[in-house]
């Protein structure tokens, strides 16, 4: 099972779509300049069936309409234009010429996408969102990629789908046997929400990183209760708790439940469906475990531990306080730790935010992430276009270029992918996948390179992540001498360090949780059926209000058997029976 989450992507890229991205600045040499590497990355892509470098006339160019959104922030980088920048030169060079249906501003793509389908004139290339997809795959919109999948796919593409998350991914874009679309394989180590720590409190009480319930409520009490900051005064509480929003990847309650082996909801808004007997439930239908973290989560509350105010306190509250030294523990995401540190350090110089895996009722008894590979974002190609081949041409480029930075000079990696603060070069490219679980893959690498100062065997992306989490190590004890640019490069590299440089960081967590295996997966990856889109917005407003009711003692903990009654007719039963049949279907597959 640990194989299968080995190689599971990060995102899939569409810059130039009409939908998911929108374009932004980006950099290349000079307009005449024709770099040797350059020439030796087309090559390169050659070699993978991804490129084609003999010069074509205009004549022979394919023409692929595409449409266009864009933020009011969008500037080109330099002398580029639409017409001439790094990835339509690249385009041109294997073949391919972007036809620009239409520019609109990104909240308006939608909008404008659904018009053009309605008409009936719309892009050959394009994305679409998970209920698009579904609803204009059965009204014929899409064409069937399967055999062209099969004929056209480069390697790389097909490595991608290789996994556990990219066979889901696939699963969920294919209706009646055929594949509409090529989805984003989620990443399930990116998507995993961890428990983040102030371990510089934890040393000042004498206290160790918890792994189970009891240790970690320990800790919560004595975060509140002891001085962690030793600084005299009764002002820190141990837990952020999101009651704004619930579920969400600050403060994360869904995160809490999994202590216990249950999941009532998550960030991504969607209900969450677990195996349970060999069957689709509810993750919050696990009544034993949930009324033991509602009695936890009610005590905590009670006694000061969860903020009295926690009921208003959304994500930019919980990064204040955390930033503040007013909390010592949140659950969040994988860079969780990146803007509180980057703030708690100019007025407390010793702040060390520490993460760890999700503790459970026992130590071998561990918490488990939830994880799901459904997706929100299909690449797709038009029932009216007749150039399949073209089609994959563009994704295995992207894929080439994009996704594969291990391939790739520094200088060609700027090219293509951009530099961090000063432009995005990928998002000019219409379809790509990003490197096969490349966090967690950097996690080993700039470890030794940290280690050992050899940084040899780094990709061009890794470098640029070393050298930017080093400016954080190497001037941590002088940030006060520090110039406004050095100052800049120190808090940037903060959320490098946290990720993958710190002795407990990010990845650290993720791989501990990956090599035991730690995952609570979905048991239902696909789109969402008519019924889920209809009353899945009530279900999870009913399941936020009454875990915050629980929690302030508005409610009993026993009120939670009546919740689900409720949740149950609300259409929560229907839906399950859905969840249920797929899975169940699935399981032949």
């Amino acid at each position: 099972m640990k194989e299968r989450m080995r190689k599971v992507c990060a995102v899939l890229l569409c810059g130039s779509m009409a939908v998911s991205m929108c374009a932004c600045a980006v950099t290349k040499p000079g307009k005449d300049e024709d770099s040797s590497s350059k020439k030796e990355t087309s090559e390169e892509a050659a070699e993978e069936g991804t490129a084609d470098t003999g010069e074509k006339g205009e004549d022979e160019l394919r023409s692929v309409k595409i449409g266009v959104a864009r933020d009011t922030s969008f500037k080109f980088q330099g002398d580029e234009t639409a017409d001439n920048n790094t990835w339509v030169n690249l385009y041109r060079e294997n073949g391919i010429k972007l036809d620009v249906m239409y520019e609109v501003d990104l909240s308006q793509n939608t909008e404008k996408l659904s018009q053009c389908v309605m008409s009936g004139d719309y892009p050959d290339v394009f994305s679409v969102d998970s209920k698009q997809f579904k609803e204009w795959a059965e009204q014929g919109v899409f064409a069937d990629l399967t055999e062209g999948f099969e004929k056209y796919a480069s390697d790389e593409i097909k490595e991608y789908y290789d996994t556990e998350a990219g066979r889901r991914a696939l699963q969920a874009a294919t209706i009646d046997g055929k594949l509409y679309g090529l989805p984003t394989a989620a990443s399930p180590n990116d998507s995993m929400p961890i428990l983040w720590i102030r371990q510089d409190w934890l040393d000042n009480l004498g206290l160790e990183i918890p792994r189970t319930v009891d240790e970690f409520y320990a800790v919560a009490k004595a975060f509140k209760e002891n001085d962690p900051d030793q600084n005299g005064k009764d002002d820190t509480y141990g837990l952020a708790v999101n009651g704004k929003d619930v579920f969400q990847q600050f403060g994360d309650l869904g995160t809490f439940f999994e202590m216990f082996g249950a999941q009532p909801g998550h960030f991504s808004n969607i209900v969450p469906f677990i195996d349970v007997d060999g069957k689709a439930v509810y993750g919050g239908s696990k009544t034993e475990e949930m009324k033991q973290g509602l009695t936890l989560l009610q005590k905590m509350y009670e006694e000061g531990i969860i903020s009295k105010d926690f009921v208003t306190a959304g994500q930019d509250q919980i990064i204040q306080d955390m930033s503040a030294g007013r909390v010592g523990m949140a659950f969040s995401i994988f860079y969780g730790a990146e803007m509180p540190w980057k703030n708690a350090v100019a007025t407390q110089p010793d702040a060390n935010f520490v993460s760890a895996a999700i503790p459970g009722l026992t130590e071998e008894l561990r918490g488990q992430a939830f994880y799901t590979a459904a997706t929100n974002s299909f690449n797709v190609m038009s029932s009216k276009y007749d150039d399949m081949e073209t089609f994959f041409k563009l994704m295995n480029l992207g894929t080439h270029y994009c996704g594969r930075p291990d391939k790739l000079t520094q200088e060609e990696y700027e090219m293509y992918n951009g530099l961090p603060g000063k432009y995005t070069g990928y998002t000019l490219c219409v379809g790509g996948m990003s490197v096969a679980s490349k966090n967690m893959k950097a996690y080993d690498l700039l470890q030794n390179a940290f280690k050992t100062g050899e940084t040899t065997g780094l990709s061009a992306e890794n470098l640029r992540d070393y050298k930017a989490m080093m400016q954080y190590y190497d001037n941590r004890d002088r940030r006060d001498e520090l110039n406004e640019e050095e100052l800049a490069a120190y808090e940037a590299g903060i959320l490098y360090w946290s990720v993958w440089g710190n002795e407990h960081c990010a990845y650290q967590t993720l791989h501990e949780m990956d090599d035991m295996d730690n995952y609570l997966y979905s048991a239902y990856d696909t789109t969402a059926t008519e019924k889920m889109n209809e009353c899945t917005t009530s279900l999870i407003t009913l399941a936020k209000e009454t875990m915050v009711d629980i929690i302030t003692g508005n409610k009993s903990v026993d009120y939670y058997d009546e919740f689900l009654e409720q949740w149950s007719a609300l259409g929560g039963a229907e839906i399950t029976e859905e969840a249920d049949a797929w899975y169940q279907a699935s399981k032949g597959n």
